[in-house]
Order: C-alpha cells, then structure tokens, then sequence
C-alpha cells in the first residue's frame, strides 16, 4: 500500500529513474560473489602421475609427472632463498609398495622424494585477499626401476610458516 501510494506521489519521470535504480541495484547484488575464506593451512588435490620413458646420452630412463593443484589462504607458500638458506625443503613423497592388494610403507630415504618449491614475484599477494591457487607440475627420476611392480606415493606440502597440507595419494604407478 505505501509503495503504491508512494509511486503515485512521484512524478512520471522520476518513477522511471527510481524503477531503473532499483532494478540495476537488485542486478547488482545478485551479480556480486560472496566472500570465501580460505584457509591459512595449505589445501592439495591430486590430479595425475604419468610415466614416460625419456633418452639420455643413449640411456632409457623412467620419468613420473606429478600434477596437482593448491590452494593457500595467506600466499606463504614457497621457498623464498635469499631471506632463509635453510628453509628448503616444502614437498614431501612418501613411497607405498603394493602387495596383495595392500600398501605397505618402503624406505623414504631410498625411493621417497623431498623437493623445494621455489616463490617467485607472482605468488606475492598484497591487500585483504592474498590466496594464491594454482597447479605444480614435479618430475620424478627413475634412474633404476624399483623392485616393485606397483608404488603409489602419499604427499603433502608445508608452507613458510611450518603448516602442513592435507595428505592427498597418488594413482597406482605400474613399472
């Protein structure tokens, strides 16, 4: 009653003009994406690991591609060298033999992988939102084919401020 009354009140053109701004400030806000907190703890999910066979110098040697993406709440992830030589280490395989259809743990050291994931100039982020997401790509060397016909590796990454991602799992790798 009070928006008809109210509309009858005002002139022909100023109904238009207050028409048009309503609908442009209702198209306005549905149009608007809400905010996401992402939290400050790195977040990974697995996304391939293929094999391939390369040639070196006359050697045949398998390659794995790792692929998986993250995402990161607060854009501390990755190895910045100049301001810490020690902190170099952020991703971590851990190797798993399949036997009988069950996994079983195998030495780190020996078939496991650690790597660095370098910062550079495009993860740093300023101002209220600083997630950064995107997709790592690691090459796994295997200079001598394992033991085993079937690995998987559990991995996870650690971000500058020493917090650790969730543990995603590879597919079966078959050698």
């Amino acid at each position: 009653m009070f928006c008809k009354l109210f509309t009858m009140l005002l002139p022909m053109t100023t109904k238009s003009w207050f028409f048009q701004a309503v609908v442009f400030a209702v198209l306005f806000l549905i149009s608007c994406e809400g905010f996401n907190k992402v939290s400050e703890i790195p977040e990974i999910t697995f996304k391939s690991f293929t094999i391939t066979e390369i040639d070196t110098l006359g050697f045949t040697i398998k390659t794995g591609e790792l692929v998986f993406s993250f995402v990161d709440g607060n854009a501390d992830f990755g190895i910045i060298t100049a301001s810490d030589p020690e902190d170099t280490l952020n991703l971590f395989l851990a190797p798993y033999r399949k036997v009988d259809g069950i996994y079983d743990t195998i030495n780190m050291d020996t078939y496991g992988r650690r790597y660095s994931v370098l910062n550079d100039e495009k993860l740093e982020r300023t101002g209220q939102n600083k997630t950064i997401k995107g997709e790592i790509k690691v090459r796994v060397f295997y200079f001598i084919d394992p033991p085993y016909d079937t690995l998987r590796y559990d991995f996870y990454i650690l971000d500058r401020a020493g917090n650790k991602s969730n543990v995603s799992t590879t597919s079966d790798i078959a050698f």
